[in-house]
């Protein structure tokens, strides 16, 4: 079954995640946030740029709003990881390598392979395997399955390195669009707005789980 990146928006960051690599790619990636926000910034750059990112729409949909689930609904559906990953920004993909390495183990996924309970973003993956296995090829379902049920383990602290990309590319968008002026009485930082955005879409989940949006880096 083929499966067109671009049914997956801002998820799809979390297959950024994804380390099953050789030495030396092990060897790269063993980067602080400032070496590896550094080695992608040209990939943030880029993908506003080659409008992978629908700046203008965003900065509209932000202009005076309230913290919502509708702003991350909004962010999902103009955020284009697709553009980011082929033709738009493909050379920054390949230099950065979380970007990079996403794409050669996306493949994994999407032909069923689950991870063991103890590797890394196991319940992540795990949960984008079961999407695919109890979809029947039905694009929809596995969007709405990725999207609403899937992207929540992006943020509850089982994969802190999904957060932590995502967070960036949020950060680079805000900037960029100057949402910190836009929103409604907004006095915090960019990367404090997106944890108050995921935790508005993902509230129930937190609630039920004890939990908080592990969003913490500026980026």
């Amino acid at each position: 079954m083929q499966i067109s990146y671009k049914i997956f928006p801002i998820f799809f960051a979390i297959f950024l995640t994804i380390q099953a690599k050789s030495s030396e790619d092990e060897e790269k990636e063993k980067d602080t946030p400032h070496t590896l926000n550094a080695k992608c910034r040209d990939l943030l750059t880029c993908s506003i740029k080659k409008k992978c990112v629908q700046l203008e729409t965003l900065m509209e949909a932000f202009e005076n709003a309230t913290i919502s689930a509708d702003l991350y609904n909004v962010l999902d559906k103009h955020i284009d990881y697709g553009c980011i990953f082929t033709a738009g920004c493909l050379d920054e993909c390949n230099r950065c390598p979380l970007c990079r390495t996403s794409k050669e183990q996306l493949v994994d996924v999407l032909s069923g392979n689950k991870r063991e309970l103890d590797g890394e973003c196991a319940t992540l993956v795990n949960c984008a395997t079961d999407c695919l296995d109890k979809s029947s090829g039905d694009l929809t379902k596995i969007n709405f399955c990725l999207r609403h049920q899937c992207a929540f383990h992006c943020f509850d602290g089982s994969c802190p390195k999904c957060a932590a990309f995502t967070t960036r590319i949020f950060n680079q968008i805000c900037v960029a669009g100057e949402f910190r002026e836009k929103i409604h009485d907004w006095k915090g930082h960019c990367y404090q707005m997106f944890r108050a955005i995921v935790f508005a879409k993902f509230e129930e989940e937190f609630k039920r789980d004890g939990k908080k949006p592990i969003i913490g880096a500026r980026g």
